[in-house]
Parts: structure tokens; C-alpha cells; sequence
């Protein structure tokens, strides 16, 4: 998976999934994306 974080964006990321990922493997990355929003968040 492709993810880019854009400066002077403020803090948007851009996420391009492999065209032939499977759900299960969609949703597992997205946990994962989602443990480390959430991680970071925490170290505020």
C-alpha cells in the first residue's frame, strides 16, 4: 500500500490500495492505520 503524508496539507494522508486487495486485507490495514492514528494521538 502507497501512503503519503503532503506537506502543507495538515496532517491529510493519501492512500492508494493495491487494485486487486481483498476486503479482509483492506480492513486489516485499516485497524492498523487506524491503532496508529489513535497511538499517536495518545502521545500528544
Amino acid at each position: 500500500m502507497n501512503i503519503v503524508q503532503l506537506p502543507g496539507m495538515g496532517g491529510v494522508l493519501r492512500m492508494a490500495p493495491p487494485l486487486t486487495a481483498t476486503e479482509d486485507e483492506l480492513s486489516l490495514g485499516l485497524t492498523i492505520l487506524d491503532q496508529a492514528i489513535a497511538e499517536a494521538e495518545a502521545a500528544r
